[in-house]
């Protein structure tokens, strides 16, 4: 991918830059739906968000968080 720093999220698996969020085990997309920090761009490439590097996986609970949400 990149010479950044990358790391797995302890939610979802997804592998991020971890300097793209505010928490140490959580990638910015897990930590802005269970915690309300701030969002990454959704720019994407090849399959993954080229400023955080999240792969767009999502755990269940993420998931029924996005579904409530939206409901």
């Amino acid at each position: 991918m990149t010479d950044r720093s990358i790391t797995s999220c302890d939610e979802c698996g997804s592998t991020y830059f971890v300097e793209s969020s505010a928490m140490t085990s959580l990638c910015a997309e897990c930590a802005f739906h269970l915690y309300g920090y701030p969002a990454c761009e959704h720019q994407f490439e090849n399959g993954r968000r080229t400023g955080c590097g999240w792969d767009v996986s999502r755990s269940k609970s993420i998931a029924d968080i996005i579904s409530w949400e939206s409901s």
